[in-house]
């Protein structure tokens, strides 16, 4: 996998230097001087390629790559049992995040940074008809696809069945839904959240299974929010709730 971009390589190579293959700048960047890349780089003995920069617009589809970019390992997908783990280790009620069959790459890489930034234990995705964790999703996450567990499952309404057997309780965004995320109470609760596709929103098996179907509340003219939008304001406010 070529992941390209100063933050998703800057993070890579702070936090994960021999999941790194090879190191390439473009000769034009300015990036070949930078001495953080040039110490992290000698002192993890990566391999540094410097090239043309149509090279690097190439290899990076032709994407913002900003003069930079590496060739990692593929991206490894956790499992639930260690999304489990992350809140048993820090003594926490759990907190997890199911994506329902989101598409596009960059509302995902947005969700995963958002996610990491307010401490969600994992993220599950389906492991067919949705958007999977590629070079684009790295990029817009900024590196947090790294730091946060992400887990595929087959069956998402077989996945909530089982979590609600842990005592975890299912939320499910839905903007047609006329009890408010502002009105409910999440305290001392495991929780996991669930978000539907860019324009279906959640489908009706999974509808079902959730315990609670919350809306935003509306003061505008706006009727609806980007999938990325919708999810960040879900997680502030359900997360805020646990712990008041």
């Amino acid at each position: 996998m070529i992941i390209y971009g100063k933050n998703p390589v800057f993070e890579f190579l702070k936090s994960s230097p021999n999941e790194i293959n090879e190191l390439i700048l473009s000769e034009s960047s300015g990036l070949t001087k930078d001495p953080e890349i040039r110490n992290i780089s000698r002192q993890s003995k990566v391999k540094v390629s410097i090239v043309e920069k149509n090279y690097l617009d190439r290899i990076c589809d032709n994407q913002n790559h900003q003069g930079i970019a590496a060739k990692v390992k593929d991206f490894q997908y956790s499992t639930l049992k260690a999304i489990f783990e992350v809140s048993a280790l820090t003594n926490q009620n759990g907190f997890i995040l199911i994506l329902d069959h989101l598409e596009d790459p960059h509302n995902l890489g947005a969700i995963i940074r958002t996610a990491d930034f307010l401490g969600v234990d994992g993220i599950v995705i389906p492991k067919d008809r949705a958007c999977d964790v590629t070079p684009t999703v790295i990029k817009v996450s900024s590196g947090a696809a790294r730091n946060i567990k992400i887990a595929k499952e087959t069956n998402l309404s077989q996945l909530i069945d089982n979590l609600k057997k842990k005592n975890i309780w299912i939320v499910g965004a839905d903007g047609e839904s006329n009890q408010s995320l502002a009105q409910q109470d999440f305290k001392n609760m495991n929780i996991a959240v669930v978000i539907g596709n860019e324009g279906r929103g959640l489908s009706k098996k999974i509808k079902e299974k959730c315990d609670f179907l919350l809306s935003i509340p509306k003061s505008g003219k706006v009727e609806s929010l980007n999938a990325s939008v919708a999810t960040g304001i879900f997680l502030y406010e359900v997360g805020k709730k646990r712990s008041c």
